[in-house]
């Protein structure tokens, strides 16, 4: 698991909205960075729980994902 900032809802007024962070499970971190010039992860940080405990766009667990 990785705490990334991604790119969100552009047309929103907040920043915390155009550029949200969320929880991504890794296989979700690798298969984007093969996006390339798709990306939609900005910056990817250590897992932080507080950000949430599953991934934003699978929904795997923290404690289901392999290697945990």
């Amino acid at each position: 698991m990785k705490t990334c900032t991604v790119n969100g809802d552009m047309a929103a007024d907040s920043a915390a909205d155009q550029y949200p962070t969320v929880t991504l499970c890794d296989d979700c971190v690798e298969a984007d960075q093969k996006q390339k010039g798709d990306s939609q992860i900005l910056s990817t940080e250590a897992y932080d729980p507080n950000y949430g405990e599953s991934c934003e766009w699978c929904g795997v667990e923290a404690s289901e994902e392999k290697g945990d």
